[in-house]
């Protein structure tokens, strides 16, 4: 079965350890997966961390595909969206209120800023799933107000928050959900019941969590071998405007 991992980083760890391209890239020929998405683990300038991350794609630019970190407080957001989106050719861009400090529900820059991003035609992923700063309502409200975005909800909501995303998600078209780091069985097979396979998208969190671990979970949530298709390389191709 080809393999996109939609949800990797690189950079250093939260426990400070480093990782790095040639790491990363063992991991993917080990389990076989062919292409991964990554934004920065950690920092809070937009340029270093999105310079470190082109950094990686140039050395495996068939394997790595970048994404814009983007802090929409900081000065240069616009600035750091025109380079990545434009002149390097970046895939996606990723929010991460917690990493980077900031309520989304009390950051109006965010829908200037979602505007601008709308041009380029890439999706945007965002990490909604660690309260207080990490909640996933406002990025609904952002999504249906932005329907020709489309957003990649990583982890589901996390633990705290993958049933109620799940059911509140349903039919908001345009966000679909990554499956990384939810192990609970019901979680697993409602969002299959919910959402459905086009719109689950398989990624790792790598380097945080098993790759393993990550793969054998989708099999065991009973999808088709054609469903299988689409939560594991055809939404990520959609999304990365592959197709």
């Amino acid at each position: 079965m080809l393999m996109y991992d939609v949800h990797g980083h690189m950079g250093k760890t939260s426990s400070g350890d480093p990782v790095d391209a040639h790491a990363l890239v063992n991991d993917m020929d080990k389990y076989g997966i062919e292409k991964i998405g990554i934004s920065s683990l950690s920092g809070t300038v937009n340029r270093v961390q999105n310079d470190l991350v082109y950094e990686c794609y140039k050395e495996y630019p068939d394997r790595i595909l970048p994404y814009a970190f983007i802090n929409p407080k900081a000065p240069d957001a616009h600035e750091e969206i025109d380079l990545c989106l434009g002149e390097r050719g970046f895939k996606a861009v990723k929010f991460h209120s917690w990493k980077h400090g900031y309520y989304a529900d009390n950051t109006p820059q965010l829908d200037e800023i979602l505007t601008h991003i709308e041009k380029y035609g890439v999706h945007v992923q965002t990490h909604v799933g660690t309260s207080p700063l990490s909640t996933p309502f406002v990025w609904m409200r952002l999504a249906k107000k932005h329907p020709n975005i489309n957003f990649l909800f990583t982890h589901m909501g996390c633990r705290e928050f993958g049933y109620s995303v799940i059911e509140a998600v349903r039919d908001i078209p345009n966000i679909y959900l990554e499956t990384s780091v939810i192990y609970e069985t019901d979680v697993l097979l409602k969002v299959k019941e919910c959402v459905g396979a086009k719109r689950i998208v398989f990624g790792t969190d790598w380097p945080y969590k098993s790759v393993e671990c990550e793969i054998e979970k989708i099999y065991q949530m009973g999808f088709t071998d054609e469903e299988l298709e689409y939560v594991f390389h055809k939404n990520a191709a959609h999304l990365w405007g592959m197709e």
